[in-house]
């Protein structure tokens, strides 16, 4: 799925968030509070927004982009400054890295799209180096405010049809809207990450509680 849309994907991100996903990529970055020269690893990478996004941010970065969608990498391979990372194709679940690997471990849009949400963070705990952060941009069901009814409709029935106009694959989106909808809120996020072992753990929420980054940092 995530394959055949793989050339439509970062069009599709920017209309759907109204033209701030790439804010909001800036300030998940911003999240990580990366040392110099930092060794960083990108989950669920696609076409490697947030992975360029930490090239640009920090010289001498050294970056792992990895996903289970080689198409969606082979995309961020070929835009620029994509020949300076690392590609890998790898399952969230069960990543090839040594133990205490990375300064950080950021995704976008990951959680919402694994079977098992505790094994996924505890592979990120055992990669990061202690003291490392996690960043995670990710969507939230709407909050109960008086927005509910018109952020549901929007990513129930809106967003699907702009799919239809732009990918020309709904399915997908219909999928990634029915995934937003039935996630977990940004506490429950919370509660697990703490749960695996992470400290310092905090979220900010944006789009009308809509989208959520949350970080957390592995003790010392």
């Amino acid at each position: 799925m995530f394959d055949g849309i793989a050339g439509r994907y970062d069009l599709m991100n920017l209309v759907m968030t109204w033209g701030q996903e790439p804010r909001f990529v800036r300030r998940s970055v911003e999240r990580a509070e990366l040392p110099d020269r930092p060794v960083v690893l990108d989950l669920a990478t696609g076409t490697g927004d947030i992975a360029l996004e930490v090239l640009r941010s920090r010289y001498g970065a050294q970056v792992t982009g990895a996903d289970f969608a080689p198409e969606m990498m082979e995309v961020g391979r070929n835009r620029p400054g994509g020949r300076q990372i690392d590609w890998v194709e790898a399952d969230a679940m069960d990543l090839p890295f040594e133990d205490n690997t990375f300064d950080a471990v950021t995704h976008g849009y990951l959680l919402r799209n694994v079977a098992d949400i505790p094994t996924t963070l505890a592979e990120q705990f055992r990669v990061l180096k202690p003291g490392g952060r996690m960043v995670a941009l990710e969507t939230s069901p709407a909050p109960d405010n008086i927005i509910k009814p018109f952020s549901t409709a929007y990513i129930k029935y809106v967003v699907p049809q702009i799919s239809r106009l732009i990918t020309r694959t709904p399915d997908a989106y219909e999928y990634l809207s029915a995934t937003s909808r039935g996630f977990k809120t940004p506490a429950q996020i919370q509660a697990l990450l703490e749960d695996a072992g992470f400290e310092r753990v905090g979220h900010e929420t944006h789009l009308f509680g809509t989208l959520a980054i949350h970080w957390a940092t592995k003790p010392l």
